[in-house]
């Protein structure tokens, strides 16, 4: 019959209260029920745990050493238990998660439906923001977790690069550069282009990567700042002017023919998407999830 932490418990508590009869009452059971357990243990280790005397019943030498090791085995279980019900509760809470709108919008979806497959997934709150935005967010613990499409990585935050992405310059069509074999970086710094606002990483991949060619004050101001990608990407379908995009948020309509991707003489504009924390704070099991389903591909 091996030994039940009952038991233990048992032992552990004559070892703290001195007695038989103050291990009973602070376990709230019967002195006989913890005298009997205890003479159990005694026959099955061969073992003399206490001394018993006309003041009463306390542990021998051999008692008090197991008695310490007894108290380790119930520290090690009762942690085992709090970190399950840590789990159990992070199942029904919450994991708040801000990211930029190409990781949202491309490789969010497919993270969630895989991670939605665990038994015990908490609920997502999915805020979709620029890149700057989610990195002041995490900052507050506003997020659980971030990703941002930044090309350098944000001051004060943990970071993992979990995907990569390109920047490219498309137009319709009909746009004159649509016929060209390509355009030099000059170009595109100086042609006002349809852009997002001030804090989007593919705004700022393209604007430092042509400042750092060219020098700064080089770029020109946006011929529009729009809010989301898929405003810039139906202006400039239907004509509008130029833009710099993600590379994966207009593949289909590049391979459709309905955009035109223009090469642009100089490097290209790979950025990384990376998941970004607070290390200040401990990553929620669900976060972390994500976060380890992320960086899987």
């Amino acid at each position: 019959m091996r030994t039940s932490l009952e038991e233990l418990r048992m032992l552990v508590a004559v070892e703290q209260h001195g007695s038989l009869t103050g291990a009973a009452q602070a376990l709230g059971v019967s002195q006989q029920a913890v005298s009997q357990r205890m003479r159990a243990l005694e026959r099955r280790w061969g073992l003399a745990l206490f001394a018993r005397s006309a003041r009463g019943t306390g542990l021998t030498d051999h008692g008090a050493l197991i008695a310490g090791w007894a108290a380790a085995v119930l520290a090690q279980a009762d942690g085992l238990e709090s970190s399950v019900a840590a789990l159990r509760a992070d199942a029904t809470a919450h994991v708040r998660i801000a990211a930029s709108l190409t990781v949202a919008e491309h490789l969010l979806p497919g993270w969630l439906v895989a991670y939605g497959r665990d038994p015990d997934a908490a609920q997502v709150e999915l805020t979709a923001i620029n890149s700057a935005v989610v990195e002041e967010r995490v900052r507050a613990g506003l997020d659980d977790l971030g990703f941002v499409e930044t090309p350098d990585p944000p001051d004060g935050l943990a970071a993992l690069v979990v995907a990569r992405d390109e920047v490219v310059v498309v137009v319709a069509p009909g746009h004159p550069w649509a016929r060209r074999t390509s355009v030099s970086a000059a170009e595109v710094a100086r042609t006002p282009l349809l852009s997002r606002e001030p804090g989007s990483g593919t705004r700022l991949t393209l604007e430092s990567a042509l400042a750092a060619m060219l020098g700064p004050g080089s770029v020109a101001a946006p011929a529009a700042e729009l809010s989301t990608t898929a405003a810039i990407r139906a202006t400039v379908l239907a004509g509008g002017g130029v833009a710099a995009l993600s590379e994966r948020a207009v593949r289909d309509d590049v391979a459709a023919g309905r955009l035109v991707r223009v090469r642009v003489d100089g490097p290209a504009l790979v950025r990384p998407l990376a998941a970004v924390w607070d290390p200040r704070r401990r990553l929620a099991p669900a976060a972390a999830r994500i976060l380890e389903i992320a960086a899987a591909g």
